[in-house]
């Protein structure tokens, strides 16, 4: 495979950065396109009764199952206690989350030990050992998989009794000091943004965000909700931007989403930058308007998209217009026949590209 042979070059000299969407969190959550169309129907028809039910199923679907990711305990699962009156919310509970968690934490484990590995092992002093990765997901896999590997990362949040949000938290870099010389070295970290908010934020007051890691702010007990009463609730308790056409508007009226995407502008603007785009459609307008522009106005940025599937290619080059953009390709599975049929998933991403790559030069007559 000759990718790997060039993304080498390519990570070895540039910034890196990585732009993640739903799909790089199945099986455990479903994408969200079904979702968003659902509610977009009847927010058009003023359709409140069925909005109510759109949001629900976003609730019951991406946020709750995000309760037994905190657990952080694959034994635990089968035990845990949803108090749901939902038969088949504990039908599913039962019979697919155990398997599908462990496959999904497994893939995000390997992708962050591949990349830290490749961060480590290249040979550049001039780039720091810093990784951007912008997601739209709102789950908790990333920190959770980080603080399990170990791997430190900046999320926004700054203290320790009371954690609270800030921009400025973001970008820092650590230095760890040789315990028997004076010798600096930089550590591997990871920059979360996340521009459309995440389970784990809460507001203290109004311009105020704070941590809330155990995602105690919310629960099941709001599907007991109908009507405006659901809707007031869920919205002043789940910081995130909802899947919806009105997200746009939300996220520039809003100063954290505003500037979180003003952060993922700037980091492809900078010179000799690489973006990496996982498991995400395109599908949010803004996040491609940006994409599109950065790629149009820094010749020095290389844009790498995985198609899930070979099918997938030709309406992701179209969606993109990548006629006009030389420095954006699109990447499918390559394969021969039915038989030897793969996706792009995160974790076959992971096994086919990024841990090809090899920085060590091994002599083998030593």
């Amino acid at each position: 495979m000759k990718l790997p042979t060039e993304l080498k070059e390519i990570i070895q000299s540039s910034n890196i950065n990585f732009l993640l969407g739903s799909g790089v969190s199945k099986p455990f959550l479903p994408t969200l396109f079904g979702i968003e169309e659902n509610i977009n129907k009847s927010i058009k028809e003023g359709d409140l009764k069925g909005q109510v039910k759109g949001y629900k199923e976003y609730l019951e679907k991406v946020m709750l199952p995000n309760k037994l990711i905190v657990l952080n305990d694959f034994k635990s699962h089968k035990n845990f206690k949803w108090n749901s009156n939902s038969k088949k919310w504990r039908k599913r509970t039962e019979l697919q989350s155990k398997k599908a968690l462990h496959k999904t934490m497994m893939s995000y484990s390997r992708f962050f030990q591949a990349i830290t590995k490749l961060i480590l092992e290249r040979k550049t002093r001039i780039l720091s050992k810093q990784v951007n990765i912008f997601t739209t997901n709102i789950d908790v896999f990333m920190e959770t998989v980080l603080e399990k590997l170990q791997f430190d990362y900046n999320d926004g949040f700054s203290g320790r009794l009371n954690p609270t949000f800030s921009l400025s938290n973001l970008k820092k870099s650590v230095l760890q000091r040789s315990l028997h010389f004076d010798y600096k070295s930089e550590i591997p970290i990871y920059n979360i943004y996340k521009i459309h908010g995440s389970l784990t934020w809460k507001y203290k007051r109004k311009d105020d965000v704070i941590l809330s890691p155990k995602l105690n702010h919310f629960n099941n007990t709001l599907l007991s909700r109908t009507g405006d009463s659901f809707i007031e609730k869920y919205k002043n308790n789940i910081l995130v931007v909802n899947p919806e056409n009105a997200k746009f508007s939300e996220t520039v009226l809003n100063m954290y989403y505003y500037e979180l995407l003003r952060s993922y502008s700037s980091e492809l603007e900078r010179e000799n930058s690489v973006l990496f785009v996982i498991g995400f459609s395109m599908e949010d307008k803004h996040v491609r308007t940006i994409t599109q522009r950065a790629a149009n106005e820094n010749p020095t940025l290389k844009i790498y998209i995985f198609s899930h599937s070979k099918d997938g290619k030709t309406d992701m080059e179209k969606k993109m217009q990548i006629k006009n953009f030389p420095n954006i390709e699109i990447i499918s599975p390559v394969y021969r026949g039915s038989k030897n049929a793969y996706k792009y998933d995160l974790e076959t991403i992971t096994k086919k590209i990024f841990e090809k790559i090899n920085y060590k030069k091994i002599d083998e007559k030593k």
